[in-house]
């Protein structure tokens, strides 16, 4: 018996433990994850509607995809997601399914298989969130939510400047007071990477660190393919950043053929731009190195003052939709809400929590009326809180510890109005 209960006891003991440990995270959210009160949630609601409003302007249509989809959508080279970055689950038939990482591959999905048979140019919008697994010291967090669009089945000029001058007013539209688009072309950084003599590891890292901007480490890597023409020209993508300049010197550090193509048509695109007034908006970046994704054309990304991230990303992908089966032109671009929406309220932009027009109480008996009476306030378009305290002396101290300025107390017979922290207001039939 003596050992029983000391079996008893170590099992209780470690179901104890064990409870504990589940408890430890009971009050707090996982790591890349956060919680959003008042001010952030009508900062959130402000960009995610003033996005919604000029996209439907621009003729774009909202879809929406699941928060789970199959694992094979994102399973291909071009989507650039490393798979320690992704939130696998599996579904009751163990099929290996994805916390959606990305809402470009999704879309494209649909384009591919849905909508395969509509008219094109497809004009789609989202706003909805993502999830990926980021270190903990990169300040970038698991669950971010976002707004875009997807122009599918259009190639060219016309829809490039469609695509970015969208991406220009998307920022100004949301407050910004100073922004930038920084854009650059696929095709000239992809014709360098396809010459350099590297193999796939190190053109990873090699991108990888143009992207960080580190040119010591890169002139390192470097060093590790030969002082080629190709080689020299790499070492000065990262600064190779400011207006139609930058191209002229781009050209003379790489005269072949296939990188010559992309910067001409990225010097007509940045003329265009120019025309329509926004030379202090846009500035050429020719280091946009995105390592091994689905852009095949023009690429850009936005900042904001203050924010140290990006804010705003997209370009062309031609070649995405034809992995699906379909093969179309592609072009779009995604906001980074909450990056705008913490920029919002950084600014003090952001509405603070209104306190209610009026505070209703329905003394004993007259609990229904109170709730029709708080009704027809609502109808005259009054914000009104229904008073579930006891006495109408809580409900008078209630509305002043709230900034509620009205208390209307409602009777069998007439409603009286007071003014909170002053006189009474009178008696309203």
């Amino acid at each position: 018996m003596a050992s029983f209960n000391m079996i008893s006891c170590y099992h209780a003991k470690a179901k104890g433990a064990v409870i504990l440990a589940i408890r430890r995270y009971e009050r707090a959210t996982p790591e890349g994850t956060r919680d959003l009160l008042f001010e952030e949630c009508a900062a959130r609601r402000e960009v995610e509607s003033t996005l919604s409003r000029l996209f439907k302007a621009r003729g774009y249509n909202r879809v929406i995809t699941p928060t789970l989809e199959f694992f094979d959508v994102f399973d291909r080279e071009s989507a650039g997601m490393p798979l320690e970055t992704l939130y696998n689950v599996t579904d009751a038939r163990g099929r290996l399914m994805v916390l959606r990482p990305d809402n470009t591959l999704p879309i494209a999905r649909i384009a591919a298989t849905r909508l395969r048979d509509e008219t094109i140019p497809l004009r789609l919008f989202y706003s909805q969130n993502v999830f990926r697994r980021n270190p903990g010291l990169t300040g970038r967090r698991d669950e971010t939510a976002q707004s875009g669009i997807e122009l599918i089945g259009a190639s060219g000029l016309r829809a490039d400047l469609e695509i970015l001058t969208t991406a220009v007013d998307a920022l100004e539209q949301c407050g910004a007071p100073d922004f930038r688009i920084e854009i650059g072309h696929a095709g000239f950084s992809g014709a360098l990477f396809q010459a350099l003599e590297a193999d796939e590891t190190l053109r990873e890292e090699i991108a990888e660190l143009i992207e960080m901007k580190n040119y010591a480490a890169l002139n390192d890597a470097l060093d590790q393919a030969g002082d080629t023409q190709t080689a020299r020209a790499i070492r000065r993508l990262p600064r190779l950043f400011g207006g139609e300049e930058v191209l002229d010197e781009a050209a003379a550090l790489y005269n072949d053929q296939r990188a010559l193509e992309p910067l001409a048509y990225l010097r007509n695109i940045y003329r265009l731009l120019m025309q329509l007034g926004l030379q202090n908006k846009v500035n050429i970046d020719l280091g946009l190195v995105h390592r091994g994704n689905y852009y095949t054309g023009v690429v850009f990304r936005g900042y904001i003052e203050g924010s140290g991230v990006t804010v705003l990303s997209g370009g062309r992908y031609d070649g995405l939709l034809g992995e699906f089966g379909s093969p179309m032109s592609a072009t779009g671009f995604g906001v980074e809400v909450d990056a705008l929406a913490s920029a919002m309220c950084a600014r003090g932009d952001a509405a603070a929590p209104k306190a209610a027009d009026v505070l209703v109480f329905g003394v004993d008996g007259c609990e229904v009326r109170a709730l029709s009476y708080a009704r027809s306030l609502n109808e005259q378009g009054l914000v009104c809180e229904n008073c579930v305290l006891d006495s109408a002396e809580a409900a008078r101290d209630y509305a002043a510890r709230k900034g509620i300025e009205r208390l209307d107390v409602v009777k069998e017979e007439s409603v009286e109005i007071v003014t909170v922290n002053g006189t009474k207001g009178g008696v309203a039939q």
